[in-house]
């Protein structure tokens, strides 16, 4: 890698720490030492089909191990180097394309953050399996968030009704855009 790769790297990887304001573990670093590849498969804990009630309609969401499949999108999973650079004015040729990695937040949390494969800025879509007790009984809940702070945008359930019934429902301890 030459200087001005190293330098980029390390400007994104600042840029990243700085604008997530929270510690990222040693074990995910290592992690990602080890692999040298973004993520392969989506985890087994976020698959399966989820539902979602934002802005009165209701939304489709099923994740398999390569493809995440929403009501209006497609986004399919590919691996690479973790330094793997975009070279400028490059044609897109893969627009459905993306990769993922796992965050692990100081509090321990691990999210699943999804970017574009031609993404060069911002902070993606990030996902996180959740249980909470919803009317006596503990049911999964897709937590969804964005931006730095993994800010929770929405929650995907297993059932259509449990979706609409809880379409603005903020769980205790999540953060929410200030």
């Amino acid at each position: 890698m030459n200087l001005k790769q190293r330098s980029f790297v390390l400007m994104l990887v600042l840029s990243v720490m700085v604008g997530l304001g929270l510690a990222v573990t040693t074990s995910n670093k290592v992690a990602y030492a080890k692999t040298q590849t973004t993520m392969k498969k989506f985890p087994k804990s976020i698959r399966g089909t989820w539902y979602s009630y934002q802005f009165h309609k209701m939304y489709r969401y099923k994740i398999t191990a390569k493809k995440i499949v929403g009501s209006d999108f497609v986004n399919r999973l590919h691996s690479r180097s973790v330094t793997y650079t975009i070279k400028n004015n490059v044609k897109m040729t893969h627009p459905t394309w993306v990769t993922a990695g796992i965050f692990t937040l100081s509090n321990h949390e691990h999210w699943v953050n999804v970017m574009g494969w031609y993404q060069t800025a911002g902070d993606g879509s990030s996902y996180r399996r959740v249980t909470h007790k919803i009317g006596g009984q503990k049911h999964a809940i897709l937590q969804m968030a964005s931006g730095a702070g993994f800010w929770t945008d929405g929650h995907g359930y297993h059932s259509k009704h449990l979706a609409k019934k809880y379409s603005n429902h903020y769980f205790k301890g999540e953060r929410k855009n200030p």
